[in-house]
């Protein structure tokens, strides 16, 4: 108990002057303190975390650094507190800020490295609706897993289908976008690698047939938009998908029709957003 109380009282202490310090130096200052007393530490900060609602950006900050290290053998409880008290943060709609949102993503991605199936099993399960910093989440954790996420893949792409008509506002179709580069990236990444992988080989028909009702609807209904930041995300999302669809075994595969269109709405974009940050600049 008294081991305890002295690095509760050491962390409480470092997160008590975070307007002295900047958050990086706070972060390390619990990371050391953490390194042989891991369970201690995450039980004060997931403390701190359910009932210092100022605070909360700080605390993951420094929760994030924590998990940086090697958490190999978590007890589970503190696992699954992690992942909710997380989940619920990056879904929350009414006072939480964007900030607090992208802290406890950044949270749920670094706790993947060594717990990637539980935070994926997570994401899916509150994939519901429609949720941008879900959609981000699941995004980050396709680009720095990429490998370990392509079990998943099959499950995201088809739980994005049934909910194609319910993603309606430009940020949201920007982070679903974002899902969609990223997994194919790492299903493009996969085709080449699939020898490294530790479960059986996935047919490419699989992932193509999956990824081709997310192409048409795309291409059909939101590349008329007129949101910049919407439009290059929607081609940036086009690219990696249109190579992934490449793999389809078909004699006239249509997606060989659009590779020159892409490229030139690619190069129309890429001068409109160089014209643009001129104009800023100016």
């Amino acid at each position: 108990m008294n081991k305890f109380v002295s690095v509760y009282n050491e962390v409480v202490s470092l997160l008590a002057h975070r307007d002295d310090q900047d958050k990086g130096k706070i972060a390390l200052g619990i990371a050391f303190i953490a390194e042989p007393k891991l369970a201690i530490v995450l039980t004060v900060l997931l403390e701190k975390l359910q009932k210092d609602e100022q605070s909360r950006v700080d605390i993951y900050c420094a929760l994030e650094k924590v998990l940086q290290q090697d958490t190999q053998g978590l007890e589970r409880r503190l696992l699954e507190k992690i992942i909710t008290l997380a989940s619920n943060h990056v879904r929350e709609t009414q006072e939480a800020t964007n900030e607090l949102k992208v802290a406890a993503s950044n949270t749920l991605v670094t706790l993947a490295r060594c717990y990637f199936n539980d935070v994926m099993c997570e994401l899916l399960y509150r994939l519901e609706l429609p949720e941008e910093f879900i959609f981000i989440t699941l995004g980050n954790l396709s680009s720095a897993y990429a490998l370990e996420c392509i079990p998943f893949v099959g499950m995201i792409l088809n739980v994005m289908i049934s909910m194609l008509e319910l993603v309606k506002d430009s940020r949201m179709r920007q982070a679903f976008c974002g899902v969609l580069e990223r997994c194919s990236r790492a299903v493009n990444g996969y085709f080449t690698n699939w020898g490294k992988c530790p479960f059986p080989r996935m047919g490419e028909s699989q992932f193509c047939n999956t990824i081709l009702p997310l192409y048409y609807h795309v291409t059909s209904n939101w590349l008329i938009c007129e949101e910049l930041e919407l439009k290059q995300a929607i081609i940036k999302a086009l690219g990696p998908m249109m190579s992934l669809l490449l793999h389809r075994k078909e004699p006239q595969n249509p997606i060989f029709k659009e590779i020159s269109w892409l490229l030139e709405q690619y190069k129309e974009e890429m001068d409109v957003l160089h014209v643009t940050k001129l104009r800023c600049r100016s």
